[in-house]
């Protein structure tokens, strides 16, 4: 009887476990879909409702803001449970900012967010055809001109990882990614014993189809053949600094650039914290691959 007992035991313990890590994965992979909040019109801006197919044939939204003249086009990938108009990240106003200074800005959903298609985040795996497509979508429309990538946490690792497989991309700006999906993850859920967690991925990819280990960007950044400005604040509590300043070290381009905010705490918010100082940095950067002296000869 004893025996039996312990049996039964063990086995509710293992589908208590089981269980557990079901909820973790559901969880995880769970899109938290959040409305878009305002348009470019808020700001007197003109805009073009877009919409465009992934590889994989999902349908993602965007909106696409022609500065005239424009010397580049900067595609906007935002974090998770965000959207393109990201209100804690001050994107509708760094798109502003853009335009104004002759470059022209692609803002998009990724995937589960916003008001593109989708139901499960995929820890990066399909997210990354997400930011491909998007790539497309702006050579197709702004012609030769050179295209940047400029995410904020999830979006910045994606940025990163999509320079390394697409050499279209003139630049990155990364705001605040982490090095790998695994770690930012581990973090997140650091309450969750780890053999409950190395499970709960397991059950992740095998009936959400996520690969927690898709993305990463420490390995990708090395691959990565263009200029690449990391930011960060000091005192970020979601992903801390430690992760841009590992990425900058497995960088092998002498172009790379980490910038640090000291005594700033928010996650992603060095542009809403500093947004002259934030210009400043990007805009630098944009005059290495695409020089305003190019602007002005072409409109002369």
């Amino acid at each position: 009887m004893f025996i039996g007992f312990t049996l039964v035991a063990l086995a509710t313990l293992a589908l208590g476990v089981l269980f557990g890590a079901f909820y973790i994965a559901d969880g995880m992979t769970r899109s938290k879909r959040h409305r878009v909040q305002g348009t470019p019109a808020d700001l007197g801006l003109r805009y073009e409702e877009v919409q465009f197919l992934t590889s994989d044939r999902l349908t993602l939204r965007g909106w696409f803001l022609e500065s005239p003249g424009a010397r580049a086009t900067v595609v906007l990938v935002h974090d998770l449970e965000a959207t393109r108009a990201d209100p804690t990240h001050g994107l509708l106003n760094l798109t502003r900012d853009y335009v104004r200074r002759g470059i022209s800005v692609f803002m998009f959903d990724l995937r589960g967010h916003g008001e593109s298609a989708g139901r499960r985040d995929s820890l990066g795996l399909n997210e990354r055809l997400d930011v491909q497509a998007a790539i497309a979508f702006v050579r197709r429309r702004a012609g030769a001109r050179p295209i940047l990538l400029h995410g904020f946490g999830f979006g910045a690792a994606l940025g990163i990882a999509g320079a390394a497989r697409n050499a279209d991309v003139a630049a990155v700006i990364a705001d605040s990614s982490f090095l790998t999906m695994r770690q930012y993850l581990r973090a997140r859920w650091g309450h969750v014993p780890a053999p409950i967690f190395t499970l709960a991925t397991a059950v992740a990819h095998r009936v959400f189809h996520a690969d927690i280990d898709a993305l990463q960007p420490v390995k990708a950044i090395a691959q990565v053949t263009a200029p690449i400005l990391l930011i960060h604040n000091e005192g970020d509590e979601r992903v801390p600094v430690a992760h841009a300043l590992n990425l900058a070290a497995a960088s092998l381009d002498g172009r790379d650039q980490v910038w640090v905010l000291p005594d700033r705490r928010g996650h992603a918010t060095a542009y809403l914290d500093a947004p002259d100082a934030y210009m400043r940095r990007v805009l630098e950067l944009i005059e290495e691959v695409a020089p305003s002296r190019i602007l002005v000869t072409q409109a002369g």
